[in-house]
């Protein structure tokens, strides 16, 4: 027999049930939550796309190789090219979209997939080849070749992995960067077939900005110069500027301007005038483009130092000549030589004298 008390337990268990059942289907037909991760861009977008993690963690791209592993599952573990749309193909759960997304993100989301086909799948995801975030590094470096950017990098950092500067650089670094052009608003044409119908997606062609970046300023504390790259980011350092100086000079021969230098600054660098030289009559003789002739520059030292004429900055491959001072080379010589010609003069003098 049943007591009141196991009798009021049964009603209110009764009663119960269309509140739980309404929760139960409540919960069977929710909402889907929005999808994970968001769609991809257009193939044109993603070209120029730069994928950034705010905590600075590697996100994965288009091009990347991924290592997933999943434990005690080798038909799901292996290594996975990430194709242009920004997805890989796994067994069962078909594509997924990595690109966007950090190591531990996508492992979290092929995580939430395999869940409906495995129990507490445990699975990690590794990149092992960095090809959708990369740099390319030429000119006068001891290893140029293409560098990834695993992480935000700067200027110093990727000339660093190229292992350097070479001997011959020059100090001034160009930063090639190619930058999305906007889209430029026109008035929308008539519409005469679908397939030019204004708003669909067409590739926009990018711009190219050139930075030019002095090593020397960063080295010395100016820090702004130390450029954030992007990736497609190309990295040229030029091979440094040689000047000849010719002629009247301690040390004729070839410059090498790693930095911009002047025509007093080479004569300082060829260990100043030799004696005799015409420091008033300096010829410079530069290339001209397109000309088989040199151009001929007069340069005199002395309006350079009362500021009647620009101390003119070199350029690659001119030749700076200092003649010879034909009359201070002829009293140079006299001086020289006027010992050795009163000795001359004074010795029968002096032999005769004593003879007699």
């Amino acid at each position: 027999m049943l007591n009141r008390r196991h009798m009021l337990c049964l009603a209110l268990w009764w009663l119960a049930l269309p509140g739980l059942a309404g929760f139960s289907f409540a919960q069977e037909t929710a909402p889907n939550p929005p999808s994970f991760p968001p769609v991809m861009p257009s193939p044109a977008v993603r070209a120029t796309q730069v994928y950034t993690a705010p905590t600075g963690d590697y996100v994965i791209g288009p091009g990347d190789v991924v290592d997933i592993k999943v434990f005690k599952q080798p038909d799901l573990t292996g290594r996975f090219r990430v194709g242009d749309s920004g997805s890989v193909e796994l067994l069962f759960i078909g594509k997924q979209q990595l690109a966007g997304l950090t190591e531990s993100e996508a492992a979290d989301l092929l995580r939430q997939e395999l869940r409906k086909y495995l129990r507490q799948p445990e699975v990690s995801v590794t990149v092992t080849e960095f090809n959708s975030r990369l740099v390319t590094v030429i000119g006068a470096v001891r290893t140029p070749g293409r560098q990834p950017l695993r992480r935000a990098m700067r200027l110093l950092d990727v000339v660093a992995l190229a292992g350097g500067l070479a001997e011959d650089s020059s100090r001034f670094v160009n930063v090639i960067r190619y930058v999305s052009k906007p889209a430029e608003e026109s008035q929308p044409a008539p519409v005469t077939d679908t397939a030019s119908a204004p708003g669909t997606d067409e590739d926009v062609p990018p711009d190219v900005e050139i930075l030019s970046i002095n090593i020397d300023d960063i080295i010395a504390g100016n820090a702004k110069n130390n450029l954030l790259l992007q990736p497609g980011d190309i990295i040229s350092v030029p091979r440094a500027d040689v000047v000849y100086l010719a002629g009247n000079v301690r040390k004729p021969g070839p410059i090498t301007a790693r930095n911009p230098i002047t025509v007093t600054q080479a004569i300082a660098m060829a260990s100043g005038l030799a004696e005799g030289a015409k420091r008033n009559d300096l010829r410079l003789y530069r290339t001209v483009p397109g000309k088989l002739e040199r151009e001929e520059i007069k340069v005199s030292l002395a309006a350079i130092q009362s500021g009647k004429q620009k101390d003119l900055v070199l350029q690659a491959n001119d030749v700076l000549y200092v003649p010879h001072s034909e009359l201070r080379s002829a009293g140079t010589a006299l001086m020289r030589s006027l010992p050795t010609l009163v000795t001359s003069a004074l010795i029968p003098i002096l032999t005769t004298s004593i003879i007699r």
